[in-house]
């Protein structure tokens, strides 16, 4: 333990303890579904977060790595994302726990819309399908939605963010696709 607290990588470990407790929960109780909700928001939390922190790596990344081709030099490796993440909360800083395989995902579409790759409803649509799959995980009564920042953007710049979802879908089906 540190001196004033636990230490990071503890605070970490307890974040991922949580989140396989609240994925292995079977049960239908106030209080275990009031845990599962928990962590549900923390991971849209962290989500919304990751989405954001790719965003602007993406940025930084993209400035290096012409740089680096204008220079005949190797681009860089891309960033990649951490599967923690501190968050504010009403109670205080927290630690947040998402998967690799849900938050590699959630760091390249967010990369991808900030390099225009994507447009700004394809990554909300597939963001989204991460949250569903958690809240699959979790036995949500109902999905958690993500990236309420964009979506609310995207729709003051006149674009029907729910219509061209729906487009995308009934073109793409529910797989994620790779790009």
């Amino acid at each position: 333990m540190a001196l004033f607290g636990p230490s990071d990588k503890e605070l970490k470990a307890t974040a991922k303890k949580e989140y396989d407790k609240a994925i292995a929960l079977q049960g239908d109780s106030r209080k275990e579904d009031a845990y599962r909700m928990r962590i549900a928001l923390r991971t849209r939390g962290h989500i919304d977060k990751l989405f954001v922190e790719a965003a602007q790596k993406a940025e930084k990344f993209n400035d290096i790595a012409m740089m680096c081709i204008a220079e005949g030099k190797p681009a860089p490796e891309p960033p990649k994302p951490s599967n923690f993440m501190k968050l504010m909360t009403a109670s205080g800083e927290v630690w947040s726990y998402l998967p690799e395989e849900y938050s590699s995902i959630v760091f390249k579409y967010g990369m991808l819309y900030q390099s225009m790759n994507v447009s700004g409803p394809k990554a909300i649509s597939y963001v989204q399908k991460i949250s569903d799959a958690i809240g699959n995980e979790l036995h949500l009564p109902q999905p958690l939605i993500t990236l309420e920042f964009l979506r609310t953007q995207l729709e003051e710049e006149g674009i029907d963010v729910d219509a061209e979802i729906a487009a995308l879908e009934s073109t793409n089906g529910d797989d994620l696709e790779e790009v």
